[in-house]
């Protein structure tokens, strides 16, 4: 099943209760029930309500209802767009950049169980990492992570099947690239963000000016025009991926790449903070 896209369906309802089923079939331990815990005035009763069409969604629930069925940023605007001036959001059309070489293969967040994992994995590549095994794979990784975990990551993509050891005895991919969908907003990719902001701010205070770019930008944005930016991260994050594979051989060091469009604030932030402080008493 491909996931749900709001502009194929009629009705919020309709739209919710399809990503619903997307989530079941995702997440074998996904419920209504269980996601609405904590949530704002929003009981699995209500849920049931919106998703049947006998009670509308509205603007004081939307951030509940996008947390229990997983949208991701641009779905949370689409929604809220349609909410605010009934603006549905249009098929998107086919561009030859989305096309791929076949060697991508798209792999659900399981791999995040553990946020250190997609860094094993890619530093399975290394020159060094080849050259001495786990040595050189600790040594890749020493301020990353401890060597237990390390080694904890490597058994996990083993079993898995995103890595395997060769003739040579030496850790490969098994594949060349494995993009972890944006599409899923759950505590997997939340930490395995939260953790990458770290090694990002260790980066800040370690690498030299030459070996790091670092870029903030504030701006202020409406709806209309934050979708509009959303867009065009992901172009730009499609123009990465297909560099990536297109420059699958290089070896010498590992680099991480994050983009992030947060709020600095505002009600529906501070909301949300208060709510988690009132769901942890």
């Amino acid at each position: 099943m491909q996931r749900p896209q709001l502009h194929q369906f009629e009705s919020i309802g309709a739209y919710l209760s399809a990503m619903s089923e997307y989530r079941r079939l995702q997440d074998s331990g996904f419920s209504v029930a269980k996601a609405s815990k904590g949530q704002y005035r929003c009981s699995p009763a209500l849920v049931s309500l919106v998703l049947a069409g006998k009670r509308p969604l509205t603007l004081d629930r939307l951030n509940s209802f996008c947390h229990i069925f997983g949208l991701n940023v641009q779905e949370r605007l689409q929604l809220k767009l349609l909410l605010e001036d009934g603006i549905k959001p249009v098929a998107p059309a086919t561009e030859s950049t989305n096309k791929t070489s076949g060697r991508r293969r798209r792999v659900s967040s399981s791999i995040l169980k553990d946020w250190l994992n997609p860094y094993v994995k890619d530093a399975i590549r290394l020159e060094s990492v080849r050259r001495s095994g786990l040595r050189g794979l600790f040594a890749e990784l020493a301020h990353v992570a401890t060597e237990r975990r390390i080694e904890k990551a490597v058994k996990f993509l083993r079993h898995h099947g995103y890595i395997k050891v060769n003739e040579g005895g030496q850790l490969v991919e098994s594949e060349p690239l494995a993009v972890v969908p944006d599409a899923q907003f759950d505590a997997h990719v939340r930490k395995f963000h939260a953790n990458a902001l770290k090694i990002a701010q260790l980066g800040l205070l370690h690498a030299g000016a030459d070996e790091r770019l670092a870029q903030a930008m504030i701006l202020p944005l409406d709806a209309k025009r934050y979708v509009e930016l959303v867009g065009l991260i992901k172009r730009f994050s499609e123009e990465l991926q297909n560099f990536t594979e297109h420059h699958a051989d290089a070896d010498k060091r590992l680099y991480q790449l994050i983009l992030h469009l947060t709020p600095t604030g505002g009600f529906n932030f501070n909301n949300q903070s208060q709510n988690k402080k009132e769901s942890t008493k």
